[in-house]
């Protein structure tokens, strides 16, 4: 059993990030603009199934912005930004 406590640490920490993502979608959209974020984004990192991380979904579409998704819808993998 050595991935098992690694796994549930991830469990714990995606858990705790899913709760963070929540709370940053009862902030109205003009304060999520401010962030770089859309309302749709946030819904979009909850919508992910319970053991992936959500924060790490709205760094890539902060970072990355939309070009990041489309360029994964063509097969291609991101490109580095200087925030992430």
């Amino acid at each position: 059993m050595p991935g098992f406590l690694p796994f549930v640490l991830h469990l714990a920490h995606a858990a705790r990030n899913r709760r963070h993502v929540v709370t940053l979608g009862e902030l109205d959209d003009h304060l999520l603009r401010d962030i770089g974020l859309k309302r749709t984004d946030v819904l979009a990192a909850l919508a992910q199934p319970r053991h992936r991380d959500p924060l790490r979904i709205l760094k890539i579409l902060c970072c990355h912005g939309r070009v990041f998704v489309e360029r994964v819808r063509d097969g291609f993998a991101p490109r580095p930004a200087s925030c992430c």
